[in-house]
């Protein structure tokens, strides 16, 4: 199988009831999204590759494909703008004719 091309990164609470990260891992799955959990250290000071994906060391964080999305409320965000909306592939919607208007002004 291969793998997914989202990471969440979360912290370490063992369910999606009690902090923002859970509600990131909620749309995912609600969406039908397939995505890897990668939980990080307690300590802030310890989150050295989510420093590095976003120059800060707060989770939750979405690596989706080459997108970084920080903070739970633009995860969320994103999520219902990309997938929930139909953005999620331009390829699919020019095929589909729903991508955008080939006709001119005055057509």
């Amino acid at each position: 199988m291969a793998e997914p091309r989202r990471v969440l990164y979360r912290c370490g609470t063992p369910t999606n009831f009690l902090c923002p990260c859970g509600a990131a891992a909620r749309r995912l799955k609600k969406l039908g999204l397939e995505y890897r959990t990668e939980r990080v250290r307690r300590r802030r000071a310890n989150r050295p590759e989510i420093v590095e994906l976003t120059g800060m060391p707060f989770v939750p964080v979405l690596v989706d494909r080459d997108e970084v999305v920080s903070d739970s409320k633009r995860i969320l965000e994103y999520l219902d703008w990309r997938y929930a909306t139909g953005h999620s592939d331009e390829a699919s919607l020019a095929e589909s004719g729903t991508g955008g208007s080939t006709m001119g002004p005055d057509e």
